[in-house]
């Protein structure tokens, strides 16, 4: 007598839900749609282009007979890249020659140009890309990363800029006084991280 009634219970139970699922299958809540966009590639600005980099006055002083390092006195601009919507990814490298006189009959020995981490910044505040990341660099005749974008990142434009206390030259002791100068050659290249 028992195990009927459980089952007649159990029955009534069971009936009593299958309405409520039924009426939740007919009442249709929510309904999903699209929002498109194409965005093509402008062809005459598609490339990713170096537009500006800085050229670096270190000033004027007395020769010292002890190693000394000196801050630049003037950058005279920035590192800027515009990139109109590539998505390979980029990098800006830099080298330099040996700082020499003009007649390159003396050559500046063992002195080593340094820029620290450049500041990065959109030239569009409102730009949704992430920013490339500046690299501190002790330049040589090798091309070093110095800012540099992942893929699918980087697009729009882009400055570096450098404080004149963040460039600085290293010049050792045993070097003759003269007027010496080196050639910086920054290039862009479609990679990133640094890899060619």
């Amino acid at each position: 007598m028992k195990k009927t009634i459980g089952t007649l219970i159990a029955g009534v139970s069971l009936f009593a839900v299958l309405p409520l699922a039924a009426q939740a299958a007919d009442t249709d809540v929510q309904k999903d749609t699209t929002a498109e966009i194409n965005l093509t590639q402008d062809q005459e600005t598609k490339d990713i282009t170096l537009e500006k980099a800085p050229t670096i006055n270190l000033g004027e002083h007395v020769n010292k007979i002890e190693s000394a390092t000196y801050s630049a006195d003037t950058i005279t601009d920035l590192v800027e890249v515009k990139n109109p919507g590539n998505t390979s990814g980029w990098h800006v490298g830099v080298s330099a020659t040996a700082f020499q006189t003009d007649a390159k009959s003396s050559v500046l020995r063992g002195a080593a140009l340094t820029f620290e981490k450049g500041k990065v910044a959109a030239l569009d505040p409102g730009n949704a890309s992430k920013s490339p990341t500046a690299s501190q660099v002790t330049l040589n005749t090798d091309s070093q990363p110095i800012l540099s974008a992942d893929a699918e990142e980087g697009i729009g434009i882009f400055d570096m800029s450098h404080t004149t206390d963040q460039v600085s030259l290293l010049v050792p002791a045993g070097n003759a006084a003269g007027a010496y100068k080196s050639t910086l050659t920054w290039t862009l290249n479609n990679a990133p991280s640094g890899i060619e």
